[in-house]
C-alpha cells in the first residue's frame, strides 16, 4: 500500500536533516512527477541540502564529493540558483587551479587527464580551450624530445608560450633541459653511429646510454644498446631451464623444438613507436635474476639480487611464483605462491614489480619493474606471452596506445605469431588486411600504429 503525502514529505525532511538530500531527492520525485504544489516546494530545500553537503565537503577538501553533489543539484536549480551558481563558481576555479599548477610542473599530460575530467563536469569555462590547447603542444613537445627530435620539439613548445599568459616559470625550466638534451644528444648520437659502424661493442653500449639518458624513446639507440648487450653478455640469453615438476604446462612444439629455423625464439623485443619498447618472453617458466653473463635468466635486472632469484611458471590456468632466494609477495615471505593481478613482488630488499593480468579471461601477463629498477635492454616493461597479447586504448590491454580506436592483437598459435586488426596493414612493405602472419624480424606500419619485432638472439 502506498504511504500518505504527508508521511513521505515528512521523511523527505529527515532525510534533508541528517544529511541525506538525495534521499529526498527521491522522495518527492514520485509526488512532483503528479503535480504535488508542496512536494514542488520542498525542492527548494533538496536544492540547499546538496550544496550544503558539498559546502562541507570542500571544507575537508574532498572536491570529488563536491563535484558529485553538483552533477546532482544542476538538474534541479535553475541557472540562476545563487547558491548552485556560487558552489560551480569555486569548484571550477579549484579545477583551473589545479591544471595551470600541473602545467606549471611540467606535467602537461596529467593536465590534459585534468582537462577531461572538467568538461564531463557540468561545466564550460572560457579559459579551458586555451589550457587544453597548451597542454597539447606541450605534451607533443616531450613525445618528440623523448625520441629525440628536438628541433621538432621547439615549434611546439613556441606554441604553449601565449596560452600561459605570465606563468611560464615551469615552461621556461623545461626549454632550458631541452637545450641542455639536445646538446648532449648531439655529442653522444654520432660517437653511437660511429661506435656501430665500427662494431666496438663497449662504446656502442656507453654511448647508447648517454642517447638514452636524454631521449629514452629513442628507437635506434634503444635497439644499439640491446645488441650491445647480447654481444658483451652471450650467457643472459641461454635457454630457460625446464617446466617445473609442480606445475603440469602444455609443451608446444616450438618450445620442443628451438633449435628448429621455424621456432619462435624464446624472447624477442616489441618496438611501438611514439609508446615504448618491451620484452616479451614466450616460455612458460620465465626465470628472474642478476643481470650478468654468468645466469641464464630470461629477466635479467640491474639490481641486488641473485643470478637466479626466483621463477615465474604459467599452466593452463594460472602463474605459480618460485623463490630460490629471499621474495615477499604483498608484504609477506613467499616460498610458492600462486600469483593473483596485481600482485607487488619484491625480491631481496628493494627490488619492487607489479604483477599484471590486464586483460579478463587472459594469461598473457605484464610485470612493471618500480623504485628505478631497470634491465640491461632498454625497454619499458616485460610481457608474458601465452596465447595473445592486446595493444590498444583503455585499461584492459597489454600495451596502452592511446588513440589507437580499435585494439590490434598478436596472436600465438604453433609456432607462428599473428597479428589481427581491423583495417589494412603493412609488413615489410607488403599489404595485408584482417590477419596475417608476423616474421621474426620485420615492422608493421598502418595508419594509426607501427611496430617493429626482432628476435632475441
Amino acid at each position: 500500500m502506498r504511504e500518505p503525502a504527508w508521511m513521505v514529505k515528512y521523511q523527505a525532511r529527515e532525510a534533508l536533516k541528517h544529511g541525506r538530500p538525495e534521499e529526498a531527492h527521491r522522495l518527492l520525485d514520485a509526488m512532483v512527477a503528479v503535480g504535488d504544489r508542496k512536494a514542488w516546494a520542498l525542492r527548494g530545500e533538496v536544492i540547499r541540502g546538496y550544496v550544503d553537503r558539498a559546502e562541507r565537503a570542500l571544507r575537508h577538501d574532498d572536491i570529488e564529493a563536491a563535484w558529485k553533489d553538483l552533477n546532482r543539484v544542476s538538474p534541479l536549480a535553475t541557472p540562476v540558483d545563487p547558491g548552485v551558481s556560487q558552489l560551480k563558481e569555486v569548484l571550477v576555479r579549484l579545477a583551473l587551479a589545479e591544471i595551470r599548477a600541473m602545467l606549471e610542473a611540467g606535467k602537461p599530460l596529467q593536465a590534459l587527464e585534468a582537462i577531461g575530467r572538467l568538461r564531463e563536469r557540468p561545466s564550460d569555462p572560457p579559459a579551458l580551450p586555451a589550457l587544453e590547447e597548451a597542454a597539447r603542444h606541450w605534451q607533443s613537445a616531450i613525445d618528440h624530445s623523448d625520441r629525440g627530435e628536438f628541433e621538432q620539439a621547439r615549434p611546439s613548445l613556441a606554441r604553449v608560450r601565449p596560452q600561459m599568459g605570465a606563468r611560464t616559470t615551469g615552461l621556461d625550466r623545461y626549454e632550458e633541459q631541452v637545450n641542455v638534451r639536445d646538446d648532449r644528444f648531439r655529442t653522444s648520437w654520432p660517437r653511437l653511429q660511429e661506435a656501430a659502424a665500427g662494431s666496438d661493442w663497449r662504446e656502442m653500449l656507453r654511448c647508447a646510454d648517454e642517447v638514452i639518458a636524454v631521449a629514452p624513446r629513442h628507437r635506434e639507440a634503444q635497439q644499439a644498446r640491446n645488441r650491445a648487450w647480447q654481444v658483451l653478455q652471450p650467457e643472459a640469453v641461454k635457454p630457460t631451464p625446464n617446466l617445473s615438476d609442480t606445475v603440469s604446462a602444455t609443451h608446444s612444439p616450438m618450445t620442443e623444438s628451438p633449435e628448429s629455423p621455424l621456432a619462435l625464439p624464446k624472447r624477442f623485443f616489441l618496438w611501438i613507436d611514439g609508446v615504448g619498447a618491451y620484452l616479451v618472453c614466450l616460455s612458460n617458466r620465465i626465470s628472474i635474476g642478476q643481470a650478468t653473463g654468468e645466469g641464464p635468466v630470461d629477466v635479467p635486472l640491474f639490481a641486488d639480487v641473485s643470478r637466479i632469484h626466483a621463477a615465474l611458471t604459467r599452466d593452463s590456468e594460472c602463474y605459480l611464483l618460485e623463490a630460490s632466494k629471499a621474495v615477499s609477495l604483498n608484504g609477506h615471505v613467499a616460498e610458492k605462491a600462486v600469483l593473483q593481478n596485481g600482485d607487488r613482488i619484491t625480491l631481496g630488499n628493494s627490488c619492487q614489480m607489479k604483477f599484471e593480468l590486464p586483460v579478463p579471461g587472459g594469461l598473457s601477463a605484464r610485470l612493471s619493474l618500480s623504485g628505478g629498477r631497470r634491465l640491461p635492454m632498454a625497454v619499458d616493461g616485460v610481457l608474458l606471452m601465452a596465447d595473445m597479447l592486446v595493444l590498444g586504448s583503455g585499461e584492459k590491454v597489454h600495451v596502452h596506445i592511446p588513440e589507437l580506436e580499435k585494439p590490434v592483437y598478436l596472436i600465438r598459435q604453433k609456432d607462428q605469431l599473428f597479428i589481427k586488426w581491423d583495417g589494412e596493414f603493412r609488413i615489410e612493405g607488403t599489404k595485408h588486411e584482417g590477419r596475417s602472419p608476423l616474421p621474426r624480424a620485420g615492422t608493421v606500419i598502418a595508419d594509426p600504429f607501427t611496430f617493429a619485432v626482432e628476435p632475441v638472439k
